[in-house]
């Protein structure tokens, strides 16, 4: 089950789904639905085909089983990617124009990370590109932003900022986390991710800082006398990702790491009927 669920991006899709709903009731806004279904199938899509650019490009080579599965299964994955596209086409033509701004300048942010990462030589790379801070904000604006489109003239956003820093900050911890896990399989593709720059140990203080900021921030939230479990829905997802780096052994069993690290966005769908 850990297995299918990381090879085919399953929480990705709950998870981008959930997280959009959970940040239009953190601001008290009606979500759009067709915003969120489309959010959740756009990163899908960018997840899958970003997996079956590294299976083609190392073929039987692949170390990991989800590089390795989206090579062997390409023809069949290549499809569902042609269905998902058309989706969101369709999809795209039922939404406010209001919308076509932000999705204009994410699919620019997408195209920018595939031409960056797989046409831009790894020397140049070294220099411009950090993958995990470039993901981390891309996420966040999808997640954060698109909630605020539709909320009226009166909406103060400099009291959404903690909010956009906290996304930012979880997102950012779950993509080092993940670089720190995969460090060896990294290294013996010759991708380039912050572990490759780092010790294990100045990772893990990069983490740890990361989540005592977004802890410290969910706390001013607290004060400000947001609702509870909105501050327990990111005090969770915190923690399980601190619990993920403290006990490195354990969750590289079966990549559960991986497993738990996209399942803490899903999180929100468990008190969306609460808020």
């Amino acid at each position: 089950f850990i297995h299918f669920v990381n090879t085919y991006s399953v929480w990705v899709v709950l998870g981008s789904y959930s997280s959009y709903l959970f940040f239009c009731r953190f601001i008290g806004v009606e979500p759009n639905y067709i915003i969120a279904v489309g959010l959740a199938l756009g990163v899908w899509f960018i997840y899958t085909l970003d997996h079956l650019l590294d299976g083609v490009m190392l073929k039987e080579s692949a170390s990991s089983l989800r590089h390795l599965e989206h090579y062997n299964r390409q023809k069949t994955i290549q499809v569902v990617l042609v269905l998902v596209a058309i989706t969101l086409l369709t999809l795209a033509c039922f939404i406010p124009f209001s919308y076509y701004r932000l999705i204009g300048f994410l699919g620019c942010l997408t195209a920018l990370h595939f031409i960056i990462n797989y046409l831009v030589p790894a020397r140049v790379k070294r220099l411009l590109f950090l993958k995990e801070v470039f993901i981390a904000f891309v996420v966040t604006i999808g997640f954060g932003i698109a909630p605020v489109l539709e909320v009226d003239r009166y909406f103060h956003f400099s009291a959404y900022y903690p909010v956009l820093c906290v996304l930012f900050l979880i997102n950012l911890s779950n993509l080092m986390l993940f670089s720190l896990f995969d460090k060896k399989v990294d290294e013996g593709t010759n991708t380039l991710s912050i572990a490759r720059f780092y010790s294990e140990e100045t990772l893990k203080i990069f983490i740890y800082t990361a989540l005592l900021i977004s802890i410290i921030l969910t706390t001013h939230l607290y004060l400000e006398n947001v609702n509870m479990l909105k501050i327990a829905i990111l005090l969770l997802m915190q923690f399980t990702l601190a619990i993920i780096c403290i006990f490195p052994d354990y969750f590289r069993i079966n990549d559960r790491y991986r497993f738990w690290g996209d399942f803490i966005y899903v999180y929100p769908l468990f008190v969306l009927p609460f808020l």
